[in-house]
């Protein structure tokens, strides 16, 4: 900011706390102007909003300019209407603020636009929109004033350097935009590898994950830089935090390599069926820190990824879906054998679920003294859709032939 720049925004700030002193109804009735148009602004947005999806490029629009601009609009109309009253420095100077602010959700809102983020992210940029704002229009109209001068030109002792609260406030500006072209890069790529890269569903999350946190890693490396802070330093008090924070965190270090190891073997799939000693079911989600099974019983289950890794899963569809089941049947020693087996086949066979190949089998298990175990062995190839279901279907089946034919169970 030059001189001639300074003095013009001097002038004005001067002038407008100089109206409280000489006109203060002149000045309550430019506040009171602004007020009121503020409030009818924001009801005729809340309106606006209501006409929109939440996540349109049309409401995304109005949630960043429409109070704003409706504000000016109405700010002009009444200096037009009361051009004896409201042509002020106090509301020349709010009309400033109203515009500076206004170009400031305009990039807020391009910025969405553009990169659409997600929650919170998309929270942390319309509010530090706002404290962007106002810091701004601090550090411009406050230049005048000693004490808000004195407070941007302080410098604060950081070791053996010094830091100014200007420079503080510039490095926090510099600081957003990394992160938000941090996030942009992030959430691009993202969407690259997870729908035009072609890539396997676990080897993209994988590589999305490294490269996330590679970009985070060099985007607070730059902010460390920008502030000016000795990354020696900073390495020594790192290493001594990491050893910490390793001996503290190992198990969830032991996760999160687990997943990184899970992902690129592909040895477990969103959408493979895992069996453990305790649960069986349907893998929905794997990240980096665990892995989401959905249960028989409809329970969504979250199992660490080093659990994963060091216990024995059964995954039933790792080459493929198709696996063996068995369902046992005693009848009498006195039983018509063959016409129990005959009825046993047909009752497995008519099963849509069970595969023709390979052939389902009867076999004689165990003869005791007064009953004889059949065992039948067949394939399906749908294990997620339920196991006990397709056994009772056959045992039902087997039930009401061996009452038509008169063979009794043990």
């Amino acid at each position: 900011m030059d001189k001639e720049d300074a003095d013009a925004i001097e002038a004005l700030a001067t002038g407008a706390f100089s109206l409280f002193q000489q006109s203060p109804r002149v000045a309550f009735a430019s506040i009171a102007a602004l007020a009121g148009s503020i409030i009818v602004a924001a009801l005729i947005t809340r309106r606006l909003k209501r006409k929109w999806p939440i996540r349109s490029r049309i409401r995304i629009l109005i949630d960043y300019l429409s109070t704003v601009v409706l504000t000016i609009i109405f700010i002009l109309a009444l200096m037009q209407i009361f051009r004896g009253t409201l042509a002020n420095t106090l509301v020349f100077v709010m009309g400033g603020a109203l515009g500076s602010f206004l170009v400031v959700r305009v990039v807020g809102a391009v910025v969405e636009l553009l990169f659409k983020p997600h929650d919170p992210f998309r929270s942390i940029l319309r509010v530090g929109s706002v404290l962007f704002w106002f810091a701004l229009f601090v550090y411009l109209f406050g230049q005048w004033n000693p004490a808000i001068k004195g407070f941007f030109e302080a410098e604060i002792p950081i070791g053996d350097s010094r830091i100014s609260a200007q420079a503080i406030f510039n490095i926090l500006f510099l600081g957003a935009i990394i992160l938000i072209v941090t996030i942009w890069i992030s959430e691009t790529v993202q969407r690259y590898l997870h729908r035009r890269s072609g890539l396997q569903p676990n080897l993209a999350l994988a590589l999305d994950r490294i490269i996330s946190v590679t970009m985070w890693v060099v985007a607070a490396l730059l902010i460390i830089s920008l502030a000016g802070i000795n990354l020696t330093a900073l390495a020594a008090f790192g290493g001594a935090l990491g050893i910490g924070l390793g001996l503290g965190f190992q198990k969830l270090a032991a996760s999160y390599i687990s997943g990184l190891i899970l992902l690129f073997e592909r040895s477990v799939r969103v959408g493979d069926n895992l069996v453990t000693d305790r649960i069986s079911g349907k893998v929905t989600e794997m990240t980096i820190r665990y892995t989401t099974i959905h249960t028989t019983d409809g329970l969504d289950v979250l199992i660490s990824n080093d659990t994963l890794i060091s216990s024995t899963i059964f995954n039933e569809t790792l080459s493929d879906s198709n696996i063996r089941l068995e369902c046992p049947v005693a009848v009498a020693s006195s039983a018509d054998l063959d016409a129990a087996r005959r009825i046993f086949l047909d009752a497995v066979q008519k099963q849509p679920r069970v595969l023709k190949q390979p052939p389902p089998r009867i076999f004689t298990a165990t003869i005791e003294n007064k009953s004889i175990k059949l065992l039948a062995r067949f394939w399906i190839s749908d294990p997620s859709n339920g196991r006990i279901e397709i056994i009772s279907d056959i045992n039902e089946m087997i039930l009401q032939e061996f009452k038509n034919k008169g063979i009794d169970l043990a």
